[in-house]
C-alpha cells in the first residue's frame, strides 16, 4: 500500500487521539477552602486556552476532511473507481458538513451555496468538556468524583474522558450537530470505504 496514505490515515487518529484525554488524573479542580465555605471550580480544560482548543479541532477536522483526495489518487493508482470516493462523500452528511468546515478555515465563511452539506456550518463554542461512556451491557455504569485535593477520579465498568468538542451551527445559528459526535461518524464513513476499498492497516 501507498506509504503516504497510511500516514494520512495514521494521522487521523493521531488528531482524534490529541483531542481526547483519558488520564483524568492531569486535569485536577482548582480548590478553594476557607473557614465557612469550600469552593471547586473544574472546566477540564487543563492547560489549553481558547486558541489551543481550536487548533487541536481544526487539526482533527483537516486530517479527515483532506483523506479524501489521498483515497481518490490511491485509487486511480490501483485500479479502483475513484468516483467511489465522491460517491462515499455524497451518502455522508457528517463527511459533507466535515468538510465544509475545512473549507471555512482555508476560505472563510460562508460557502458557496451552503458547501457541500447545503447547512452552512460553522464551528463555535469550542472547549473541552467531560464524557461518561457505559458498556452496552445491563448493569454498566460510570461516576466521576473529585479526591480531597480536586482530582477526578472514575469508578465503575464505563469510561470517562476529557474529549475537545464544540457546537456546529447553520448561518441563523440553529444547532446541527456537535463537533466530537460528526468526526466520529465522518471517520465510519471512511473506514467503511477503507474496507470496501480493501485498504487494510
Amino acid at each position: 500500500m501507498d506509504d503516504e496514505l497510511i500516514q494520512r490515515i495514521r494521522r487521523i487518529y493521531a488528531a482524534i487521539g490529541a483531542t481526547e484525554e483519558t488520564d483524568l488524573g492531569k486535569l485536577k479542580a482548582t480548590v478553594v477552602r476557607t473557614r465557612n465555605v469550600v469552593f471547586v471550580h473544574q472546566d477540564f480544560r487543563g492547560a489549553l486556552d481558547n486558541e489551543e482548543l481550536s487548533n487541536l479541532a481544526h487539526s482533527l477536522i483537516h486530517n479527515i476532511a483532506n483523506l479524501g483526495d489521498h483515497l481518490r489518487k490511491w485509487a486511480a493508482h490501483n485500479g479502483q473507481d475513484k468516483n467511489q470516493v465522491d460517491e462515499a462523500v455524497s451518502r455522508s452528511l457528517p463527511l459533507r458538513i466535515i468538510k465544509d468546515l475545512s473549507n471555512n478555515d482555508k476560505h472563510g465563511y460562508p460557502p458557496r451555496d451552503g458547501g457541500r452539506s447545503e447547512k452552512c456550518p460553522r464551528l463555535v463554542d469550542i472547549n473541552r468538556v467531560l464524557e461518561l461512556t457505559t458498556k452496552p451491557e445491563a448493569g454498566s455504569a460510570i461516576c466521576v468524583t473529585l479526591s480531597h485535593s480536586g482530582t477526578p477520579q472514575a469508578t465503575g465498568s464505563g469510561s470517562a474522558k476529557a474529549i475537545i468538542t464544540g457546537e456546529i451551527v447553520d448561518k441563523d445559528n440553529n444547532r446541527i450537530d456537535d463537533l466530537h459526535h460528526v468526526a466520529a461518524e465522518a471517520v465510519e464513513a471512511w473506514e467503511h470505504l477503507l474496507d470496501h476499498l480493501g485498504i487494510r492497516l
